[in-house]
């Protein structure tokens, strides 16, 4: 069987829409689940940013209702950690269980449909060992849950071809279609406004078709595999990534462009998308491209990617 999914679960609405996705990806790839919950032991201190103190009764209470959960799931394990970090326990099981990602809530601040990420769901994604995924708010509610319609943000980056390449493969485990986005501004935000008045007036207009045909070169290759559209949107990065959340199931990002390979790091445009989303984040690390591809250590050091047929370097 594959590499697990790990899913962050304490009980609430929002570790259940979390249990949810976990489910649906899980079916998808046809994996098992590792549930986690931690708690901080009744011997140490608490404080509000850390895991709960749960008791034995506690602690019982909330696997009973994570199994509730997955009274139709085949392949699951539950696991109650003592450990007043979350965080710690989330990254140490997917790390141990060379997990293919991790499934957390948002907080419970959001609201229905949107995502805005708590305590627990920022510090998983800082640093994780594997990929990310984040629920948002209510979708435990919407069953059952669609992950047909896959999005990925693309800036023609190595990180966005990362990206690319996990999203290629969840839509073709789904059968479904691949969006690939990039948003219009990139290719001319450096340029001074002064600059503007003595451009050619279909200059702008140019870039546009510039960014459209690279998009197009990027989908050629693959739309034998599954079905592609492209799409080039006004605004900001990470506007246009919100904007374009909404017609989605999935959106996949991928990784900040340096600190450690195969590690998660949330940069600039991923943060205020995994904040303010209208469908799960996938977010991958960089270097990985296929949620089920190992992780090996070289002798000097050096971390490559490995899946069946394909070296990452």
């Amino acid at each position: 069987m594959p590499k697990p999914i790990v899913v962050g679960f304490d009980g609430s609405d929002h570790a259940r829409d979390a249990l949810a996705l976990g489910r649906a990806l899980a079916a998808l790839l046809q994996t098992r689940l590792i549930v986690v919950n931690a708690y901080t032991p009744g011997d140490l201190l608490w404080a509000p940013s850390t895991a709960p103190p749960l008791d034995e009764e506690g602690r019982k209470r909330v696997m009973d209702a994570a199994e509730a959960e997955l009274s139709e799931q085949d392949h699951y394990e539950l696991r109650s950690l003592a450990s007043p970090s979350a965080t710690a326990a989330l990254h140490n099981t997917a790390q141990n269980e060379q997990a293919m990602a991790i499934v957390v809530g948002s907080s419970h601040r959001s609201t229905v449909g949107r995502m805005l990420v708590g305590t627990v769901a920022l510090e998983t994604l800082d640093a994780a060992p594997c990929a990310v995924l984040v629920a948002t708010a209510g979708l435990a509610a919407r069953q059952p849950i669609r992950l047909a319609r896959i999005g990925v943000g693309f800036d023609d980056t190595p990180q966005a071809h990362d990206a690319l390449a996990v999203a290629l493969s969840l839509a073709r485990h789904a059968g479904g279609e691949l969006n690939i986005i990039r948003a219009a501004h990139l290719a001319a935000k450096a340029l001074p406004h002064a600059f503007l008045p003595y451009l050619e007036p279909d200059y702008l207009q140019n870039v546009r078709a510039d960014l459209e045909q690279g998009l197009q070169q990027v989908a050629a290759p693959i739309r034998d595999e599954v079905l592609v559209h492209t799409k080039v949107v006004n605004g900001g990065a990470a506007d246009a990534l919100v904007r374009s959340s909404e017609s989605l199931d999935l959106l996949v990002l991928g990784s900040r462009g340096y600190g450690p390979i195969a590690r998660v790091l949330l940069g600039s445009v991923s943060r205020p998308v995994v904040n303010n989303a209208h469908c799960p984040v996938l977010v991958v690390p960089r270097g990985v491209t296929a949620l089920d591809q190992k992780t090996l250590a070289t002798e000097d050091g050096e971390t490559v990617s490995e899946q069946p047929g394909l070296t990452v370097r």
